[in-house]
Order: C-alpha cells, then sequence, then structure tokens
C-alpha cells in the first residue's frame, strides 16, 4: 500500500473539509455564541493545516487507486473527520471520549447521542450535530469526488468504497458526474423538506436541521424529545414520506424523478420488498397500539412514523416507544437488523442482502429434493454470480461476530443485556436509539466510557459496512506499507 498516496488524497479531503465549518460558525455569530465561534474556527483551521501536512508530492502522471489503498483512505477519512468534527463538543465541555463519540455519531449518521442537557449547548453546535449527518448520509467522500478534480482519479475505487450498494448504471460514465448528480437530488430533497417543515409551522431553524437530519437517515434533533417535542401531526407527516425517499436507492430516484423514468423504483425487486415491509410493519405497530386504546389516526401515524424511522435506521422519536407493550417492541426491533435499500442514506444490513440470503436459502432448500437440478440465484431478473452470494455470507457473518462482541463488552461493563443489544444493533446499523438506558429518550451517556469507545467504533465499522474496516487489519497490508506512490 503506497501510503504517500494514501495521505495525498486523505489530506486533500481534509483540508477542503475546513470550509464546511463556516456554516456553523456563521450560525454561532449570529446568536452571539462566541465559545461555539472559537470551537468552530479552532477546528476549522485544524481541518486546513493536518490536511495540509498529509499532502505529499506525487507528480502529475496518472496512476491507478489499488482497492487496499481506497479501503485506506476511506477508513482514515472517517477515522480523522470525526476527530476534527470533535473540537467543538470538546470545547464546549464534553470529555474527549464523549465528544468524539458524539463526533462519530453525527458523520456517520447514527443518532446516537450522549447529550442529556441540550440547553447548556449553543445553536451553533446543534447546527454542526445536523450538517454533519447530512455530510455524512450520502458520503462524505461522495461529496468531495463531485467537488475537488483531484480525486476524479481512483475516484470509482474511493466511490464504491464508501457506498459498496450504490450502482451507477444509467446515470453517467464518469463516476464525478454520478456523484455529482446524486448530491444534486440531496440537495433537492433537503431543500423540499425544508420548505415544507417550514410550511408545516416549524421555526426556520429548526426545519432545516431537521431536512438535514431525515434526509441523511441520522436522527439528530435539536429537540430533546425528538421530533414528540413538536406535538405535530403535519409536521410527523411531512417527516414520513421524506424519511420513506432517505430509505430509498438514490440512484433510482434520480432516474425516476429527475430522468423521467417512474418505472424505475416500482421494477426494482428491492424497493417492492421495502414498501412491503414498512405496509406490513405499520399495521402491525397499528394494531397494537389500538389494543392500548390509541385513536385510530393516531395509531396509523405513529406506527407509520416508528417503522420508517426504525427501519430507515433515522432514529427519530414520534412516541416513547419504550414504554410499548412486548409486541410492539419486538417488532422495532427486528426492523433494526434489516435497514434500508442499497445506494441509500439508510444504514443496517440492507434490504437486498436480506432478500438474497432468502432466495438463495430456499433455492438449498429445492437441492436438497433436487441435488442435480441447476437452480441459479436471480435479483432484479438477472443472475447473481457465486462470489456475490459468497460475499454477502461472508458480510453477514463478520456483521453477527463484530456484533456479538460488542454486546459483550457493553454488558460485560455493567448494562443490562437488552441496552446491551439494542445500544449495539443501534450503533452499528447506524440506527441511533434503543431501548432500556438508551431509549428514544434517553442518551448513551450512562455508559462506561470503554463501552462508548467501543459502540464509536461499531458506528464507523456499521456505517462501511464492516469489511471496509477490517480488512484493512490483515497482516499482508501492514507488511505492504510503502511511503513510495509508485
Amino acid at each position: 500500500m503506497r501510503l504517500a498516496i494514501v495521505f495525498h488524497l486523505t489530506g486533500t479531503i481534509l483540508r477542503f473539509l475546513g470550509i464546511a465549518f463556516v456554516a456553523p460558525l456563521l450560525v454561532a455569530l449570529y446568536y452571539k455564541e462566541t465559545a461555539d465561534a472559537v470551537g468552530f474556527v479552532a477546528a476549522g483551521l485544524l481541518a486546513v493545516v493536518a490536511g495540509q501536512a498529509l499532502r505529499r508530492r506525487i507528480g502529475k502522471r496518472e496512476w491507478v487507486l489499488r482497492r487496499v489503498e481506497a479501503l485506506a483512505v476511506v477508513v482514515g477519512t472517517y477515522l480523522l473527520v470525526a476527530a476534527i468534527g470533535a473540537v467543538p463538543y470538546a470545547m464546549a465541555g464534553l470529555a474527549a471520549v464523549d465528544a468524539v463519540f458524539e463526533s462519530m455519531s453525527g458523520i456517520t449518521a447514527t443518532g446516537a447521542t450522549i447529550l442529556t442537557d441540550f440547553g447548556s449547548f449553543g445553536r451553533g453546535l446543534m447546527f454542526w450535530r445536523s450538517m454533519s449527518q447530512w455530510l455524512g448520509g450520502m458520503g462524505v467522500i461522495t461529496l468531495f469526488i463531485a467537488v475537488l478534480p483531484r480525486l476524479a482519479i481512483g475516484g470509482r475505487q474511493l466511490f464504491f468504497t464508501e457506498a459498496p450498494g450504490l450502482t451507477d448504471g444509467g446515470l453517467a460514465p464518469q463516476i464525478r458526474k454520478t456523484a455529482a448528480m446524486l448530491w444534486r437530488l440531496y440537495v433537492g430533497l433537503t431543500l423540499a423538506e425544508f420548505v415544507a417543515l417550514m410550511l408545516a409551522g416549524l421555526p426556520a431553524y429548526d426545519a432545516i436541521c431537521h431536512a438535514m437530519t431525515t434526509i441523511a437517515a441520522g436522527g439528530f434533533s435539536p429537540n430533546p424529545e425528538s421530533i414528540m417535542g413538536y406535538h405535530s401531526a403535519a409536521v410527523e407527516w411531512i417527516i414520513c414520506g421524506f424519511m420513506f425517499l432517505a430509505g430509498a436507492n438514490f440512484a433510482l430516484q434520480y432516474r425516476a424523478l429527475l430522468r423521467g423514468q417512474p418505472r424505475a423504483l416500482v421494477t426494482d425487486d428491492e424497493f417492492r420488498v421495502y414498501a412491503g415491509i414498512v405496509a406490513v410493519a405499520t399495521i402491525a405497530l397499528t394494531g397494537f397500539l389500538l389494543q392500548t386504546g390509541t385513536a385510530t389516526v393516531t395509531a396509523v401515524r405513529t406506527g407509520l412514523f416508528q417503522t420508517l424511522s426504525i427501519l430507515t435506521t433515522t432514529g427519530y422519536a414520534s412516541a416513547d416507544f419504550s414504554v410499548w407493550s412486548e409486541q410492539s417492541r419486538l417488532v422495532l426491533l427486528v426492523l433494526m437488523f434489516i435497514g434500508g435499500c442499497a445506494g441509500s442514506a439508510a444504514g443496517g444490513p440492507k434490504i437486498w442482502r436480506q432478500v438474497l440470503i432468502a432466495r438463495y436459502t430456499l433455492l438449498e432448500l429445492k437441492k436438497t429434493l433436487h441435488p442435480r437440478a441447476l437452480l441459479p440465484v436471480k435479483l432484479g431478473g438477472k443472475v447473481v454470480p457465486e462470489d456475490v452470494i459468497r460475499a454477502v455470507l461472508v458480510f453477514l457473518l463478520f456483521y453477527l461476530l463484530v456484533f456479538a462482541i460488542c454486546v459483550c463488552v457493553v454488558v460485560a461493563l455493567g448494562a443490562d443485556i437488552l441496552t446491551g443489544v439494542t445500544a449495539t444493533t443501534g450503533t452499528l446499523g447506524n440506527i441511533g436509539p434503543g431501548f432500556n438506558q438508551v431509549g428514544p429518550l434517553a442518551s448513551y451517556a450512562a455508559l462506561h466510557p470503554i463501552s462508548k469507545v467501543v459502540l464509536t467504533t461499531a458506528m464507523l465499522v456499521g456505517r462501511l459496512e464492516v469489511l471496509t474496516v477490517l480488512a484493512l487489519l490483515r497482516p499482508e497490508v501492514w507488511r505492504s506499507l510503502t511511503l513510495r506512490a509508485d
């Protein structure tokens, strides 16, 4: 692995990241939050200085970015962005572990928080929480590929390393144009939700914060009671619609909404399953809520909202679901292990993998009765190669392995089993809230510091889909390190 190239690309991204701190800086200055403004200036300068220090002279000749180098750039970028993004939190009074936890939760669009007293933090800092999720929702690397010409070299490797489920078929022959197209859609959806929330009565500040975190499937809210704190049915319905879009494949949405191909979504196998899961889970939750005496319209709205919030890994709360019946919480727990569509802002294992494993399992059962039959696995009308199926099986194996390790650590350090399971699911699946100690109106603050470090790592591993991070731990990667660019 050529460290000169890895450092150069990572430095290029970090140097540009410094500009991102201008927006929360302006918000802090507008609300006369001088201390927070200093934190954003410090973070911005640190990003520029660190980025410049990492950049190397690698010549103007063409070079091919290797797979392992793309992995290192993506993982290194997320680690450094989380570390630099933690500076404003640390300067606002958070301990180092808590600051990095909150920052990583933002940039990975997880939504797990350690904040307990929202009133002690300024609006500039809360804006940065939302904005960091917005940057991480579509993908930090994807953004910089779209705007930095230098990243066009090796951009394909970086693009699909950060978003392995996203395909660019039918969008643009050049990966930079594809990234730019997707970001235009992303920005357009954000602005549309912002306007809709303003019309529904939310103040401009709250509307833009929620627009950013909804489209990013992140779930951070400046309100300590999340969406429930606004007591607005109109706001909940609007957010439901945009959460649904955030959990669907953005490439297909681009074709359906901006290319005049409306059938692109409805003919997609994964999208149909996604819509079906939303419908079934909403009906189940509505039924359970009706049994508690909840009004019909409220039950439907709340059931749909929490189904979408958990399935798309957004993590908002329109009700305190931690006090719901065991049956209702079981539905939400199952949804935590599913996730959204490939190429969306949602986290989790992703629906396409679930569909593929289900079809593969059914065909294996048929082969026990007809061992000589040729029964290929199909997805979207196409035969899925064996190596893709093998990769999915390996992903799920390591996902469960990381899940089990994290649960054991969190429980061993004092958390109850339900807290351990849902805290791990909430961070590894980039969902945010769980049950008990980490419920929708609680936080991760009471967990052991080591648990917070483990769960911070789980957010990164989950955002980059497990294997991207674990592959870099192999001995041959470290043995191949060189400072040369050729």
